[in-house]
């Protein structure tokens, strides 16, 4: 069962559990950093992976949206650090295959930080489901510092927006971001990664 589906049978309001559905060796203060089957070795960049690319081709359906960031060790830049970036497309699918399995997502791309820390990818607005925000997934590696799945959340989100007003509260690995839309509907988003110390 992928966690999609994991989702769907817990019913809705199961945000909570977003990254608590797998047994996990890797843990912090009680918080899930990754689950388990997201530390394979396909989720980390080679070596020689740039720092800007793209996650969703122009040609997919929906809304463009460009996301920036840097990855930062307690204000001080990381450079190197690999990004798996991922997300379901407009309609909320991972996948066509009827499985919508997110560990095979079809809209991926791998980065690694500059010397500075930073990374950038163009990609679409990815739709939520199942009564969950719309949300775009990074996979971060580094050495020297503990594997994690952060999580982007999109501030304006009709469903996050609906749980709020529901009483549901966002699950403190969840970050949430404030996105803005330019003169030529392109939304942008800057996701900081602040990194764990192994």
């Amino acid at each position: 069962m992928n966690r999609r589906q994991t989702l769907k049978a817990v019913g809705a309001g199961a945000a909570g559990l977003l990254l608590g559905l797998y047994p996990n060796r890797a843990k912090s203060q009680g918080i899930v950093l990754i689950p388990e089957p997201f530390l394979a070795r396909k989720y980390i960049a080679p070596l020689d992976a740039p720092s800007t690319g793209r996650v969703a081709e122009v040609s997919e359906p929906g809304d463009r949206f460009v996301i920036v960031g840097q990855a930062l060790d307690g204000g001080r830049p990381v450079g190197n650090v690999s990004i798996y970036a991922f997300h379901a497309d407009a309609d909320g699918f991972y996948t066509r295959d009827g499985l919508n399995s997110d560990q095979n997502a079809r809209m991926f791309s791998v980065f690694r930080t500059d010397a500075d820390g930073r990374y950038r990818y163009e990609t679409i607005r990815p739709s939520g489901y199942n009564d969950l925000s719309a949300h775009v997934h990074h996979v971060i590696n580094a050495d020297g510092y503990k594997p994690r799945l952060h999580d982007l959340w999109l501030a304006d989100d009709p469903i996050l927006e609906r749980n709020r007003a529901r009483g549901r509260n966002v699950p403190p690995e969840i970050f949430i971001r404030a996105v803005t839309r330019d003169a030529d509907g392109t939304w942008h988003a800057t996701h900081n990664i602040e990194m764990l110390r192994a």
